[in-house]
């Protein structure tokens, strides 16, 4: 199953903070094997949200051109790429692959067409060795191949927030692109404040959108502090494992989302 976390609008509704913390409660909570990526290419943060600089230091050590996407788009276009090869060229934070992490290209050229278009063709190659894909999206639909990953996820996940602007261009966006309703979805709005006019029910009600697919992430200086030093992985085991306060509510936040997607979700409107 492939699972896409999108947002309308960049640096808005902490897309990649919440398909990595998604990714890493996932991993720690079931037997799936997992596979967390992106299709920024460049200047996405998914990796320094999973790994500590000792960690990036290691990587940058090694090849990077012999993992990651780099590696997989040489492997296709040779017509050597196998599904069971996949896991070879990730980055694994849990044993047997529960958790692997997919790197993006450090070229350049990755960015034509072509290559966006292979990049495509490995994620369904990878469906076949992983049970979920997590797919972390560049924003808007007119970017890498957004749109084209959007269609082909089984779940799409948007991310939002409590800001008027990025809501009345979701609505938008959603009215343009009819495909998107055609998608099970889950809407999350990230650094949520119930103090705010835009409370669920309201926000639900005004945008026509089902109020239990809706799922509040409140904000946590925890989080932000852990996405910021590469540790959301351990992060939210040290939250699974709460019995009150901030880090029980964050954990439950997120747990009550992947419920809802484990179960298929149901269509937008």
């Amino acid at each position: 199953m492939q699972i896409a976390f999108w947002s309308n609008m960049h640096g808005q509704a902490a897309v990649t903070a919440n398909a990595a913390a998604v990714s890493c409660i996932i991993a720690q909570k079931t037997s799936y094997r997992v596979l967390v990526a992106h299709n920024h290419i460049e200047l996405n943060a998914l990796e320094h949200y999973l790994l500590r600089k000792r960690e990036q230091a290691t990587i940058r050590m090694l090849d990077y051109t012999n993992c990651g996407v780099d590696a997989l788009v040489r492997l296709y276009k040779n017509g050597r790429l196998r599904p069971e090869m996949i896991p070879d060229y990730t980055w694994s934070l849990m044993k047997d692959h529960g958790l692997d992490l997919l790197f993006g290209s450090e070229k350049k050229e990755n960015l034509r067409t072509d290559s966006q278009n292979l990049l495509m063709n490995i994620f369904q190659c990878a469906k076949e060795s992983y049970d979920l894909v997590i797919l972390d999206l560049h924003s808007g639909l007119e970017s890498a191949n957004s749109r084209e990953l959007l269609e082909t996820s089984d779940i799409i996940v948007y991310c939002l927030s409590q800001n008027r602007s990025l809501l009345e261009d979701f609505r938008r966006t959603m009215d343009e692109n009819p495909f998107l309703k055609e998608k099970r979805s889950a809407y999350v709005i990230s650094r949520y404040e119930p103090s705010s006019s835009l409370t669920l029910g309201n926000l639900s009600r005004e945008y026509g959108i089902d109020v239990k697919s809706v799922f509040a992430i409140p904000y946590h200086a925890g989080f932000m502090d852990a996405c910021n030093s590469g540790r959301v992985f351990d992060f939210m085991a040290y939250c699974l494992q709460a019995r009150k306060g901030a880090d029980y509510a964050i954990a439950q936040a997120f747990s009550g989302l992947i419920d809802y997607m484990m179960k298929g979700c149901v269509k937008c409107l």
